[in-house]
């Protein structure tokens, strides 16, 4: 197992594994399976290509991709000391097996390296006990539930608003 931040040519990978996320785990993001299928292989890319203010790491086993978690900084002068933990998704197979906390360490680690981010957020489901207590684990703090923070059509989700002080 490896991992690095992702680049353009990973995009096709990187497809493959968010669309098997909305369809194995369609509570746990806001957007959809149906929606992102439709999506042009440039929108994928603009999602990972790294900027001074995003990157997306990933953790391949050999070639594959099994493990994706993405970041990204606020942009406004006064809220761009806080940054986003956003898209996290482990292929099922590659559960709990430590990979995703690793490449949750990565994330911050790298994000300590930017030099101006402070904070980092996030949002689970509340009902993803597991995530929960792997954020807690590395230092992640409840700050608040939102409730009905997604609608699926038929049931409301809440989300869990975690943050981390760096």
């Amino acid at each position: 197992m490896y991992y690095r931040r992702l680049i353009e040519s990973d995009v096709k990978e990187y497809r493959k594994l968010r669309l098997k996320s909305l369809q194995t785990d369609p509570k746990g993001f806001a957007s959809t399976y149906k929606r992102e299928i439709e999506f042009s292989i440039d929108k994928f890319k603009s999602r990972i290509i790294p900027t001074e203010t995003q990157f997306t790491i990933g953790a391949f086993d050999d070639t594959s991709l099994v493990c994706i978690g993405a970041f990204y900084s606020e942009s406004l002068e006064k809220v761009k000391h806080k940054g986003n933990l956003v898209a996290v998704y482990c292929d099922p197979q590659y559960r709990r097996q430590g990979i995703a906390r690793l490449l949750l360490q990565k994330i911050i680690d790298e994000t300590k390296e930017l030099g101006f981010v402070k904070i980092i957020e996030l949002s689970v489901l509340s009902e993803n006990k597991s995530a929960i207590a792997l954020y807690e684990q590395l230092g992640f703090k409840r700050y608040g539930i939102e409730p009905k923070a997604l609608y699926d059509g038929i049931n409301y989700y809440d989300e869990d608003l975690m943050y981390m002080e760096l």
